[in-house]
């Protein structure tokens, strides 16, 4: 392995030109003398092996700031759980702690099925909850239009016996068994 092949003093300043990017610097503090690093910094940078350990850390850095898939999982959890918050400022400088809200929870949850495969009987129970979800729309639109119908049928009854005469409603009454005496 290109690393076994470097020495102390180069291992020492590939890491420190990784932390602050001047060879310079890095050359100084890894233990070479300052009229050496002034001189030669740039090319230990040349040197093809400390050049791959410096590659190598910073794929590493590179690697460590993207969230890994159990990494993401976790924080999908606890979003879902609301144990995930955050902190806001409010108008007057108070802080205040915030909770997911219960479309973030679900949204979260539905992430997290997303991942996992469903069982037969689940994916019926889904179908099945589905269905009975598009019936009970389907009944309440239903009855919405009746009631419609029967204010529209209630309507036209109060406009027509609005136009009768005192005696048409006596006569009307006598008919449906009321007696107005």
């Amino acid at each position: 392995m290109a690393e076994q092949k470097l020495t102390i003093k180069q291992k020492k300043f590939a890491d420190e030109y990784v932390k602050t990017g001047n060879a310079t610097d890095a050359a100084i503090k890894a233990g070479y003398s300052e009229k050496y690093a002034h001189t030669n910094a740039n090319k230990l940078l040349q040197n093809t092996t400390i050049k791959a350990r410096i590659d190598a850390q910073m794929q590493k850095l590179e690697d460590d700031k993207i969230m890994k898939a159990d990494e993401a999982l976790k924080l999908i959890t606890a979003i879902a759980r609301g144990e995930e918050t955050t902190t806001v400022e409010t108008k007057d400088g108070f802080w205040l702690t915030v909770h997911p809200t219960i479309t973030e929870k679900q949204r979260a949850s539905e992430a997290i099925l997303k991942r996992y495969p469903l069982s037969d009987m689940d994916k019926a129970q889904i179908k099945k909850a589905q269905a009975e979800a598009i019936k009970a729309q389907a009944e309440a639109q239903v009855a919405k239009a009746k009631a419609e119908q029967l204010h529209t049928v209630a309507d036209k009854t109060r406009e027509k016996m609005d136009k009768l005469s005192t005696e048409e409603l006596r006569n009307l009454a006598k008919l449906a068994g009321e007696d107005d005496d």
